[in-house]
């Protein structure tokens, strides 16, 4: 878990989402980002990401600072539970923790553009 506030969040925890509605008003709002060297992949219900390096490989991510010690940690067990790797990634002006898997599974589907919201709404979900 980050000793930072930032978060950066790219699937269910993004505005409109199931979890998001769950932290809305434990989470500060900065920005949407495009984040470049990583790539989005698609689960049932919930997508992962791996940092690729490849600055082709995209990731559409918001920002969110979190002041709430116990929201902090309650997001971190959630996401160690689902598998994630929690890291600490350089974006923009700080660093942002950021869950991510280490590599894809074999037969996961790719997210093309790394939005998982408009994926979501492609869908009809």
């Amino acid at each position: 878990m980050s000793e930072s506030l930032l978060y950066a969040f790219y699937g269910s925890l993004r505005r409109g989402m199931d979890n998001h509605a769950l932290y809305e008003h434990e989470l500060q709002y900065q920005r949407t980002v495009v984040l470049r060297g990583y790539a989005l992949y698609a689960l049932a219900d919930y997508p992962y990401a791996v940092k690729t390096g490849d600055p082709q490989d995209t990731l559409v991510a918001e920002l969110y600072t979190i002041p709430n010690p116990q929201t902090k940690q309650t997001i971190h067990d959630m996401e160690l539970d689902a598998g994630y790797i929690f890291s600490e990634e350089q974006i923009a002006e700080g660093k942002f923790g950021i869950y991510i898997f280490a590599a894809p599974g074999r037969d996961d589907v790719r997210v093309p553009g790394g939005d998982w919201v408009a994926y979501r709404l492609a869908l009809g979900k």
